[in-house]
């Protein structure tokens, strides 16, 4: 069929009419429920009365979300074939599967922006209701990985943008299998790869994180069937792992090891090791440098950065001004300023401030002036002053036997920049 714009396609056709059908069951529904009265009219051949102003009558909010819900009750009701035929069919070809989901998810596509371009914001609709997110997950099987990977690519995943706390809640609390809920996990971090939006961390809070932790289940926490910490971590949090606390994933899985996890922990992650008392790193030379190998191989500073924001965040909380140990501290800071080494060209005061007067406060014990043979000459002086003012912030905090390494560091960090030293008669107290 051609058309001004070109030749249709299958999913325009298959839409055109679907929304045919339920325009014209809607019609003939309002038709029918009219009654002849004042500004009626009485066809010729019909005892049917019609509002005189015809289709402006049908100009409804409801009309709308009850057309939307009848598509997507179609599309249910397809899917549900497709299944069935593939299910009584091994043979059917995966390409032809996957041509017809994708014809029928664009059903659900267009009639969700159709839906978007004619309501009003006073109809106070509920999307994930009129679309029957939930109502669909009903009429398969939760333990039927294939149905649930179905159901989301067709039901849930255009419409991930509109989910909220209450329907996650919901979601959580099906009678998903674990393979099934894993099957899921997977398809929605597939789908939400490149997302930075905030449903993300939702998913995680209100669906994973209180699914996982359900004591009905008949795999509580979904830890059989996996081979050790990476792949339980992998195949139940996905993508949304970085949002776990690492004492979530110990209080969920009681065996998991962060350790052995190690690369695929977030810098966030890292630093609750490195302070969980129960993994004995602070005591631990061997672990600091495993834990900061996996920072700084992918030479992204921003991910020593949150691994130290996190870790003085931290020790703030536990009240931790400086650490002990001193081979651990000294690694830390050797290992970081070598990591931070190629960078310090490039930052600007407020990053050396970050740095200086932040994150790496509790390993300033160690430092001595050799550590500042780092730093270029050539900084500006407002640079040079945020290193300083860290480094004296650090001569307040430690202890007197613990300072000596900063004090010199001072001593040397003026004498090399004479240029910007200012006499301490017009210093501001």
């Amino acid at each position: 069929m051609l058309t001004m714009g070109g030749p249709r396609t299958l999913v325009q056709v298959l839409l055109l009419s679907a929304i045919g059908v339920v325009c014209i069951s809607t019609l003939v529904s309002a038709i029918t429920n009219t009654t002849s009265g004042p500004g009626s009219v009485t066809y010729e051949n019909s005892n049917v009365s019609t509002p005189s102003n015809g289709f402006q009558e049908t100009c409804h909010p409801v009309n709308l979300k009850d057309a939307s819900h009848r598509i997507s009750a179609a599309v249910d009701t397809l899917a549900g074939e497709l299944s069935c035929k593939r299910g009584r069919n091994e043979s059917f070809p995966e390409d032809k599967f996957k041509e017809l989901e994708q014809n029928l998810r664009q059903i659900v596509e267009s009639t969700l922006k159709v839906f978007f371009d004619l309501n009003t914001n006073q109809s106070g609709f509920n999307v994930l209701d009129v679309f029957g997110v939930l109502d669909s997950l009903s009429l398969g099987n939760h333990s039927d990985s294939r149905f649930v990977r179905l159901w989301f690519s067709l039901k849930m995943a255009p419409l991930l943008p509109h989910v909220d706390e209450n329907f996650l809640i919901q979601l959580s609390s099906q009678n998903f299998s674990c393979s099934s809920f894993q099957e899921l996990i997977e398809a929605m971090s597939d789908e939400l790869e490149s997302s930075q939006g905030m449903e993300k961390r939702l998913i995680y809070s209100h669906f994973i994180q209180l699914y996982l932790s359900r004591k009905n289940l008949p795999e509580p926490g979904c830890t059989q069937n996996v081979n050790g910490s990476v792949e339980w971590l992998q195949r139940n949090f996905g993508n949304f792992s970085v949002f776990a606390s690492l004492q979530d994933l110990k209080r969920i899985n009681s065996n998991f090891s962060a350790k052995m996890a190690l690369e695929q922990l977030s810098p966030n992650q890292k630093a609750e090791l490195m302070l969980d008392p129960d993994s004995g790193a602070l005591e631990d030379v061997a672990i600091v440098r495993e834990v900061f190998a996996s920072l700084t191989e992918s030479r992204d500073v921003e991910q020593l950065n949150q691994f130290f924001q996190a870790f003085a965040n931290i020790s703030k909380q536990r009240n931790i001004t400086f650490l002990r140990n001193p081979d651990v501290r000294d690694t830390m800071l050797n290992l970081t300023l070598t990591a931070l080494a190629p960078e310090f060209e490039d930052f600007e005061p407020e990053d050396f401030q970050l740095w200086f007067q932040g994150n790496l406060a509790p390993v300033m014990a160690s430092l001595h002036p050799g550590s500042l043979a780092v730093i270029p000459s050539n900084i500006s002086c407002v640079s040079y002053s945020a290193i300083l003012t860290g480094l004296e912030q650090s001569l307040q905090s430690l202890p007197l036997d613990l300072s000596q390494g900063v004090r010199s560091s001072k001593k040397s960090l003026k004498e090399t920049f004479t240029r910007c030293s200012v006499p301490d008669s017009f210093m501001v107290s």
